[in-house]
C-alpha cells in the first residue's frame, strides 16, 4: 500500500450539508517498533475477537490503529476513529491507552453515531 486515504463522503441527512473533505497519509512508520507492535497486537486482538486466523485479518483494519498511534506520537493530541467495524474500534481502544494516551485522546465512532454528531450541530441554512 502506497498510501492510506481517509476519507467523510457527503451526508445529506435531514438537510445537512457537509463538505466532502479527504486526507492521504504515508503508511505507517513501520520501523518504529511502537507502530510495529500495536499493529501485531492490532492483528492478534481482532483474530482473537472474531475467531479467525491472524494471517486473514486486513492489512488496512492494523494499518488504521498504527497510524492512529503514529498521529498520537507526532503530530496530535486525540484522534478518532470512525468505523462500524466493531473489533477494530474494540482493539483501537483497548491498544492505544497502552502507550499512554488516555479515554479521552481516542474516541472510536460508528458510522451512525457521527452522523448523529453531525446532525447535533445542524443549523437550517434558509430558516
Amino acid at each position: 500500500m502506497k498510501g492510506s486515504v481517509s476519507f467523510l463522503p457527503e451526508v445529506k441527512p435531514r438537510g445537512i450539508r457537509v463538505v466532502f473533505w479527504m486526507k492521504v497519509t504515508e503508511s505507517p512508520s513501520y520501523s518504529d517498533a511502537d507502530i510495529s507492535n500495536v499493529m501485531d497486537q492490532t492483528r492478534k486482538f481482532i483474530a482473537n475477537s472474531t475467531n479467525r486466523s491472524e494471517d486473514i485479518v486486513e492489512k488496512a483494519d492494523t494499518e488504521i490503529v498504527g497510524l492512529a498511534l503514529e498521529m498520537l506520537l507526532d503530530t496530535t493530541d486525540q484522534v478518532t476513529i470512525v468505523t462500524n467495524d466493531i473489533p477494530l474500534g474494540e482493539a483501537a481502544e483497548s491498544l492505544l491507552p497502552k502507550y499512554g494516551f488516555d479515554d479521552e485522546q481516542i474516541r472510536w465512532l460508528t458510522g451512525g453515531e457521527l452522523a448523529d454528531e453531525l446532525a447535533e450541530g445542524f443549523v437550517p441554512e434558509f430558516d
